[in-house]
């Protein structure tokens, strides 16, 4: 059944037959959108001249722009459309937070973390990759090893291998309101941040529509590799433009959708800063709301490539030929990479605290910089970057380096990056304060692998988590250290097994890391959230209310709150009540139940007592109230049912005439209160006008006439309904009923081995074959890599513009010439030619060479 709501005024009766006739469709919801059911500029033209001629009024092309729906043109040209400026409003807050315990130190520029959604490998939200977290589980996908020869005619393999999502080309494109043509139009890196986006602020438990405030964003995703497939099969379908190309899979329009299909209305950003992205993200975000720019903001990033780039091991680069990702450990030779999306929700700390929501950490602190150029090169790391950006975001914390307890580095398991990240924090955390403990040092890469932009929000939400539950999680794949990281210089040890986490003394307390490529810093310091002051048990009868946008979702979402109850039993009752009632987006399929406790919750939930499970499909914005008072009826009775959000147009009497009856009747889908014992019911109905589209509820339980009147969709204001403030509690996200949308340039086989690049002018050297000039390929390779026509045969390397990661990749080209083995430190002892040369001839006559045979 079609729950599009139909035209009530006559000005919407009018609009609703323009856009028909024109749009040539058979019937238009008052909410729809003229551009989401197939308008676009030059019919929109067509419109307004229909209006000037039906109405005569002639609106502009952007007011009609603006007002795009039938409702508000019709308010528009009704003289009653409002401007939709940022209202201040002002809410009661508690003389006491409830959540600020005796002797609280809580500051003004302290921001709590009050929503978390993720999809990474093997989890879909954030419960699922805490518990995978914590039991130590391997996320990455690994497949059959592949073999190559290279031209020195040694063989090399390496492990395809990637820390992949489950299905991360399907999206409920139905739920955001887009075209299957459209969500197929839309890089699935985009869909996924906009199904997080949803699900990390109901996580928090608000509805953008409903927020009073200003919601911002601030996001950021990887390089679209979409872009390639569409640019492919445009060749074959001229369907498919530039401007679909451009709007679908560009990050300029990634935060910028989210805001639109959310209806978020406060600063929306897209934030690009390589793999330190996502921290960016938070740390503007948290800037925003202390600016007072916004007073909600989400924050995060995503990266998911389809098809998955699983072939991309090149030697001298920096994945790992072993297809496993060892941060800190001596056996580190790459990253993996993996595909994921995270979004956190903030808000300022009094804030949240005030208004009783769930705090899972505090952020007390962060900062963001650029190493500059005091590097080895723009695409290695720095140290004196990392330091400085991390003790700033200690002072923007008030914290010292010594009450830091844990700290989720970047790491990322490379040979060379790990021991200057740690070199970094060994600096950073010296503060000459003694330590009880160490600190305690992790990595999620080695659970699910380097997720480009979503890297920083991965370790997090990670850390965010522990320092709520109190857990440290295992760092994975780390027996040896790796020689030359120094910790003997620093406070530091790796976690290897979930840790219990109570300094004694101390908050728990975290630093959390993330490092771009170019040069980018960001780092942030969390605490754990203020403990909750107990409350009064609250033994009182509550309505729960489920919304969804289809009837099979509805009963998914109804499950999925039984099965929260069940799993968590200390969850109160009336938090689940009034998160539900404020903290979702409504739709029109809806449910409603009144229940005693928990376990009268889980019985009506789970279809014991389906009677008193209330279903219905009606709900419409906008519908018109009448209230029928009988004579008996008191003014504080009738003012009671104000007091929960009602604003009747009309009030009849059992004095009311037949003609006054028919009046409030000539109002389609019209909902009646009765109020006290009234005859007026029975006379509504023995009307000619009475049709099934109309309401009638009657004044009994309270608690079920709310029902009923959310039901009809009614706004209703939800605090008459419970005796002091409840709190927010994280409920599961919405059950969205996804499909399959992918683009495929053509069929996709299995991961190419890679190809060894000639030394000389791109020839092809076999040193099985042939012997080899050692010089002459050596210094052909400095200048191909440096992009150099002619290279000093005695100047380093690296003052030439090389750095570790191109040094790494020119030994790599190295071994597959010659039968040598080299390391990137040997590089540094000789980064001259004539010195480089020097050494390979060396290791060569020394029998230290690779074996051929």
């Amino acid at each position: 059944m079609s729950t599009s709501q139909p035209p009530v005024t006559q000005t919407e009766r009018i609009l609703a037959e323009i856009w028909c006739d024109i749009l040539e469709l058979d019937e238009v919801g008052v909410t729809d959108n003229f551009f989401e059911v197939g308008g676009y500029s030059m019919l929109m033209q067509m419109v307004r001249e229909q209006i000037a001629q039906r109405t005569g009024i002639r609106p502009t092309l952007p007011q009609l722009f603006i007002y795009s729906t039938i409702r508000t043109c019709a308010a528009f040209l009704d003289g009653s459309a409002q401007v939709q400026e940022p209202v201040a409003v002002v809410e009661e807050k508690a003389a006491v937070p409830d959540s600020a315990g005796p002797g609280a130190e809580w500051r003004d520029t302290d921001i709590a973390v009050i929503g978390l959604a993720c999809r990474f490998a093997d989890a879909t939200d954030p419960d699922q990759f805490w518990d995978n977290l914590v039991a130590g589980v391997d996320s990455i996908s690994r497949f059959p090893k592949k073999s190559f020869l290279t031209p020195g005619g040694s063989t090399k393999e390496y492990v395809p291998a990637g820390g992949l999502l489950e299905t991360p080309e399907w999206f409920d494109a139905s739920y955001f309101g887009y075209t299957p043509r459209e969500a197929l139009l839309i890089d699935p890196q985009h869909r996924i941040l906009l199904e997080c986006s949803l699900e990390a602020i109901e996580s928090a438990g608000y509805d953008p529509d409903r927020f009073p405030g200003l919601i911002g964003i601030y996001a950021g995703s990887s390089l679209s590799t979409y872009t390639e497939t569409m640019r492919a099969r445009q060749l074959e379908d001229a369907t498919i433009t530039n401007w679909d190309i451009l709007t679908g899979t560009t990050s300029d329009y990634l935060a910028s959708r989210v805001a639109y299909k959310l209806g978020l209305r406060g600063p929306t950003a897209n934030v690009q800063a390589a793999c330190a992205t996502s921290l960016y993200a938070v740390h503007f975000a948290a800037r925003a709301l202390l600016s007072g720019e916004c007073d909600l903001a989400l924050a995060g990033g995503t990266s998911v490539r389809l098809p998955a780039a699983l072939d991309n091991y090149r030697v001298g680069g920096i994945t790992s030929p072993s297809g496993t990702c060892s941060p800190f450990d001596a056996a580190a030779d790459g990253v993996i990479g993996g595909q994921g999306c995270g979004m956190t929700v903030l808000k300022r700390l009094s804030d949240a605290i005030a208004d009783g929501d769930h705090i899972h950490a505090v952020l007390r602190g962060s900062a963001v910089n650029n190493d500059g150029r005091d590097r080895a090169g723009f695409t290695a790391p720095g140290v004196r970057g990392q330091v400085e950006v991390i003790r700033s975001a200690q002072r923007a914390a008030g914290v010292t380096p010594s009450s830091i307890t844990y700290v989720e580095a970047h790491g990322t398991g490379t040979r060379v990056g790990d021991p200057i990240e740690v070199a970094g924090l060994n600096h950073a955390f010296a503060d000459g304060e003694p330590r009880e403990q160490p600190c305690l040092l992790g990595s999620v890469k080695g659970n699910i692998g380097h997720t480009d932009a979503a890297a920083g929000i991965a370790g997090f939400i990670k850390t965010v988590l522990a320092v709520e539950r109190g857990v440290i999680p295992p760092s994975l794949n780390y027996r040896t250290p790796n020689p030359d990281i120094d910790f003997a210089a620093g406070p530091f040890a790796v976690v290897t097994e979930p840790t219990p986490w109570a300094p004694t003394g101390l908050p728990r307390r975290a630093g959390v890391t993330a490092r771009g490529l170019g040069g980018g810093n960001a780092h942030a310091v969390l605490e754990q959230p203020p403990a909750r002051l107990s409350r009064a048990d609250g033994a009182q009868d509550q309505v729960l209310v489920l919304s969804a946008h289809t009837p099979a979702a509805l009963d998914e979402l109804t499950a999925r709150v039984a099965g929260r109850l069940t799993d968590q039993p200390e969850l109160e009752l009336r938090d689940v009540a009034w998160t539900l009632q404020v903290g979702r987006r409504l739709h029109g399929h809806r449910r409603y139940a009144v229940v005693r406790d928990r376990q009268d919750a889980l019985r009506v939930l789970g279809g014991q007592a389906p009677e008193r499970l209330i279903t219905g499909d009606r709900a419409r914005d906008g519908r018109a109230v009448a209230l029928l008072v009988s004579e008996t009826a008191s003014w504080q009775s009738v003012q009671r049912w104000k007091a929960f959000g009602l604003t009747p147009d009309l009030t009849l009497t059992p004095d009311s005439s037949d003609a006054e009856l028919q009046a409030a009747l000539d109002t389609p889908g019209r909902l009646f209160l009765e109020i006290g014992d009234s005859p007026l019911l029975a006379r509504l109905r023995e009307q000619p006008q009475w049709t099934p589209d109309h309401i009638a509820v009657t004044a009994t339980d309270p608690l079920a006439v709310l029902g009923e009147l959310w039901l009809a969709g009614l706004p209703i204001d939800w605090a008459g309904a419970h005796a002091e403030q409840p709190r927010r509690v994280p409920l599961p996200g919405y059950p969205f009923q996804r499909q399959r949308y992918l683009l495929e340039a053509g069929p996709t086989g299995q991961p190419s081995a890679p190809t060894a690049s000639a030394a000389d002018g791109g020839e092809t050297a076999d040193a099985a074959d042939a012997e080899v000039d050692v010089e002459r390929a050596v210094a052909a390779l400095f200048g191909q890599m440096l992009g150099l026509p002619n290279v000093d045969l005695d100047e380093s390397f690296f003052d030439l513009g090389g750095d570790s990661l191109v040094a790494n990749e020119l030994l790599g080209q190295l071994e597959q010439l010659l039968p040598v083995e080299l390391e990137i430190r040997e590089m540094y002892l000789a980064p001259s030619v004539r010195e480089l040369t020097a050494l390979i001839e060396e290791q060569m006559r020394d029998g230290s060479a690779v074996s051929r045979g």
